[in-house]
């Protein structure tokens, strides 16, 4: 598999190009281009905001906005829906490309993800400003954001490469992403607090933090909101969260690198 990955850089220029491709078709015809990027989960914040904080009062982590909280994991959630919903049909999509040249199929998928995290990389910069804006304290820890974001995308390339793989033999697994991921989405603390989900019993905290999106989404915030730590449920041990992350990151990379290599000899008879 080191061979495999090392591969992949080889073909680093064409990764690069296929990721700007992608950029160039997605921003080409928008009046607004790269301002959706940011206009979208901004929306879902404004929307969030509006029904759980006036309607629906939904208690969440005191002594942060709920603009503010919610764009801590609205944020890193669109990339990761977004690069698993594009590149779930990647190798489908370019099948002209796959029946004339070899080179590692992989580069599709993570192309997209690659073009995602351009995005995700400026909106994190566009939400500086904002902890301004808001009087909110960045953390002293933000200088493990960078580890966090790796995290991000090792899991991210490694679910996506599951189901980019099993699409090509099974088509209706983009329909089964679709579900899965409004699921994955509630079931990962975007715009209530880990104190919530501790208070329905201890045992059902600790099988909830098996979930590699919401190590992701705490450690997000860790590092990026000030006294963050002091508001987590006290069971709640950092040092195993981060342990837990890198396992689940880097064991589902592992998995579906796997996969996606034993799938990969029929790819050019079935899209």
């Amino acid at each position: 598999m080191i061979k495999q990955i090392k591969d992949i850089f080889r073909h680093h220029e064409l990764l690069f190009k296929l990721a700007s491709k992608e950029i160039k078709i997605k921003y080409k015809h928008p009046i607004l281009g790269f301002l959706w990027a940011l206009i979208v989960p901004l929306s879902i914040i404004l929307v969030f905001k509006i029904v759980f904080s006036l309607i629906i009062k939904v208690p969440i982590t005191e002594g942060y906005p709920f603009f503010i909280f919610l764009a801590t994991a609205v944020f890193p959630w669109n990339f990761f829906s977004q690069s698993l919903s594009g590149s779930t049909t990647s190798i489908q999509d370019n099948s002209n490309l796959i029946k004339k040249v070899y080179f590692p199929r992989e580069i599709i998928p993570i192309s997209i993800i690659m073009a995602n995290l351009i995005n995700f990389l400026l909106t994190l910069i566009v939400i500086l400003p904002m902890f301004i804006f808001f009087k909110v304290r960045l953390s002293n820890l933000i200088i493990f954001l960078p580890l966090v974001v790796l995290l991000h995308i090792v899991l991210t390339i490694g679910i996506s490469l599951i189901f980019s793989g099993l699409q090509v033999q099974f088509r209706d697994i983009k329909y089964i992403v679709e579900i899965l991921l409004l699921i994955w989405f509630y079931l990962t603390p975007v715009f209530y607090s880990l104190d919530l989900v501790f208070s329905i019993s201890k045992r059902f905290f600790d099988i909830y933090m098996l979930n590699p999106f919401a190590q992701i989404i705490t450690l997000y915030r860790i590092t990026l909101l000030d006294g963050y730590i002091k508001t987590l449920p006290s069971d709640l041990n950092i040092s195993y969260l981060v342990v837990l992350s890198l396992l689940s990151s880097f064991g589902l990379f592992f998995i579906g690198f796997w996969i996606f290599k034993r799938l990969e000899p029929r790819f050019a008879d079935l899209v």
